[in-house]
């Protein structure tokens, strides 16, 4: 075990781990809303200045399971604390405008520290919490994530508006140096199996797979699915997957013990992890397009507006997270999906003449869900496996929401164009300004798709606790 769970320093720890996930968090979507500035003062092109996002997103994905890997076998606590060094000091050398070129190499480190901390932090929680304030503290640290999500473009903006853009780097520093400090007083030792072996092979492999994977989803949607670029990347990446199986399946000690999916309850929470944060994507990209171009609603108002759904769901995660601990958390788990397939069905009927207090609604069953479903998620993810597993576990809860995140931002635009093209009958790319129709069909038949699958996935679910009841 890491630490007593009744170490009186838990929730010290918490918010050490907890400002360095609000930093990676933060980091994303403070930086989007400063790229049409550092295009402009770099003299790069939008989609070269893309890549200050794209390449953050790509790396830690790269590397979430295999950091999370390592802190299994050479400690998670150490693993962190490299982490907060590595974000801490490549926010500040990302601020230093030495050129596009510089900045994309440092922010692939800084991406570098924040898979290290992003692959362990949860891991670490459910080591030092005791199972009765572990939803809680799950809970909670799903708040943290989502407030660095809302807080970020509002930040980025006032930042903006009165300094360089290099303090949308620097404001990591200060957050980092406090993160530090705590950590150092309060995180515990480790406690690890200096003996087993790493399957370093394995892990670059799987890194490599993941690059080729995320990069190849990026490009395609850049310059089609059809292209010859994308159908090569993703051949390879299939190849990379068929050879990283076979080779795990062979080896004592693997990178990832494919017996963790033995498990229906513990595959299907990684599969609800991807499915909502793809949910949440799609609806953080197709409702400001629906506010301002279709109702024509200033940039101010629809910010306000979107920030109905995240806000509900910082307020209620801590609260689903006690609920879960007390009642359980798969009652809990299934009551937030079916929140989430109501807001969707919401969502699914809005017209250019809903009202916005029916919409705020509508988004906000999607923050009661999201904020309902997190805590549980999480705590059946971390206690479905043994303690020596609980980094990589972290790891791959981590990659499921990164996963879900790329898979939203692609097919928030395949299936909203989709609608759009079969009510045109020809192919656009951008909203069809003489046809808003056409926009509001996709944006219905968008959220009546996703609906379906949640519906469907919602299904399984059932289906798969009956059948483990009837064989108690």
């Amino acid at each position: 075990m890491l630490i007593n769970n009744n170490h009186p320093k838990i929730w010290w720890i918490f918010t050490a781990i907890s400002i360095f996930s609000f930093m990676s968090t933060l980091t994303s979507s403070v930086v989007n809303i400063a790229m049409p500035v550092m295009s402009r003062v770099m003299h790069v092109t939008t989609t070269q200045i893309n890549w200050v996002a794209s390449s953050y997103l790509v790396m830690t994905c790269m590397l979430l399971l295999p950091f999370g890997k390592l802190g299994d076998l050479y400690g998670k606590i150490k693993v962190f604390k490299i982490g907060t060094i590595i974000f801490t000091v490549s926010s500040f050398l990302c601020g230093l405008d030495f050129g596009f070129g510089f900045l994309l190499i440092f922010r692939g480190l800084q991406a570098i520290g924040a898979s290290m901390t992003l692959s362990n932090n949860a891991g670490i929680i459910t080591e030092v919490f005791p199972p009765k304030k572990r939803g809680l503290a799950l809970g909670s640290f799903s708040s943290v994530v989502a407030l660095g999500g809302i807080v970020g473009p509002g930040l980025g903006g006032l930042i903006l508006a009165h300094l360089s853009w290099t303090y949308i780097f620097w404001i990591n520093v200060p957050l980092g140096i406090f993160a530090i400090i705590v950590g150092q007083f309060v995180l515990p030792k480790d406690t690890f199996n200096p003996d087993r072996t790493v399957d370093y092979l394995g892990l670059f492999s799987f890194a490599i797979m993941m690059g080729t994977l995320f990069v190849g989803l990026l490009w395609g949607q850049e310059v089609g699915f059809k292209s010859g670029s994308f159908i090569g990347l993703m051949t390879i990446t299939v190849i990379l997957l068929v050879l990283f199986i076979r080779t795990e399946l062979k080896i004592s000690d693997p990178a990832i013990n494919f017996n963790l999916f033995k498990n229906a309850n513990f595959t299907l929470n990684l599969v609800a992890t991807i499915l909502v944060y793809a949910l949440n994507f799609v609806v953080n990209i197709i409702e400001p397009l629906y506010l301002q171009a279709n109702r024509l609603i200033s940039p101010e108002v629809t910010g306000l507006i979107m920030m109905s759904f995240p806000l509900i769901q910082i307020i209620v995660a801590p609260l689903a997270g006690t609920l879960s601990d007390h009642l359980g958390d798969w009652q809990v788990y299934i009551v937030g999906i079916g929140i989430l397939i109501a807001g969707q069905i919401g969502l699914a009927t809005v017209t250019h003449n809903t009202g916005l207090p029916l919409l705020c609604s509508w988004l906000g069953l999607i923050g009661l869900g999201n904020g309902i479903f997190q805590a549980p998620n999480n705590v059946m993810v971390m206690e479905a496996v043994p303690k020596n597993q609980l980094g990589v576990t972290s790891g791959l809860l981590g990659l499921s929401r990164n996963t879900g995140m790329t898979v939203g931002t692609i097919f928030s635009s395949i299936l909203l164009f989709a609608g759009i093209n079969h009510v045109l009958g020809h192919t656009v790319n951008n909203y069809p300004v003489h046809s808003p129709n056409a926009f509001i069909f996709g944006m219905r038949f968008m959220f009546i798709v996703t609906s379906i699958v949640f519906i469907i996935f919602l299904g399984f679910n059932i289906a798969i606790r009956i059948r483990q009841q009837a064989h108690k």
